[in-house]
């Protein structure tokens, strides 16, 4: 079953003034499937619609159009979405506070915005937490600013996404189910090996 299914998914808002009608689309018909035991990058640039959709996955925005399945259901079930955030203004505290306090609710879903902005100290704790969620089957999307190459590179990371116009493209990059069930050496082999297709020199 999967964590999260996503189909033809559209989301716009009103802009201009009150009295205008125009409304501006940020998402156009996004499709998203994502599994148990699978992290996921969400790349876009500033404004290109991440928190939007991660807002509409966590059930916290409903979309004009598409459709959302959580583990099957178009009910959300409570407490297994968490929606994570390092933007300022949204949940108070540390975003590794956020995430460790989520998975000891027993979140199944993990959606954290804007990883980008944390510091090496906080990156690798939220790092290390999500290495031992998705060994327990937890799933995670993580949006990010094109330049995160960090997030993009690491290890435990299945696949890459990125949002561009409000469409939604995939970049297969390894196995999620191959990660989530071999050792870190084996993880770290098959991500020297297949990163973005390229062939890379396996450390001995």
């Amino acid at each position: 079953m999967t964590t999260l299914s996503i189909t033809a998914l559209a989301k716009s808002f009103r802009a201009g003034t009150p009295e205008c009608s125009a409304t501006a689309s940020v998402l156009r018909n996004v499709h998203l499937t994502l599994w148990p035991g699978e992290i996921v990058a969400l790349e876009g640039a500033r404004g290109s619609g991440k928190s939007t959709l991660l807002r509409c996955a966590a059930g916290m925005l409903r979309p004009d159009s598409g459709a959302i399945l959580w583990f099957g259901s178009r009910s959300l079930p409570h407490g297994t979405v968490a929606y994570l955030s390092a933007r300022g203004g949204e949940a108070p505290g540390a975003l590794h506070s956020q995430l460790a306090r989520a998975l000891a609710q027993r979140a199944r879903l993990l959606l954290l915005d804007a990883p980008s902005s944390l510091g090496p100290f906080e990156r690798t704790i939220v790092n290390t937490l999500l290495r031992r969620a998705a060994r327990t089957g937890c799933c995670a999307l993580i949006a990010s600013d094109d330049d995160d190459h960090d997030l993009v590179a690491a290890a435990f990371v299945a696949r890459t996404v990125t949002l561009e116009h409000g469409v939604l493209t995939q970049r297969r990059k390894r196995s999620a189910a191959r990660i989530a069930a071999s050792s870190p050496a084996a993880r770290a082999r098959s991500s020297a090996r297949s990163t973005y297709g390229r062939s890379l020199r396996s450390p001995q």
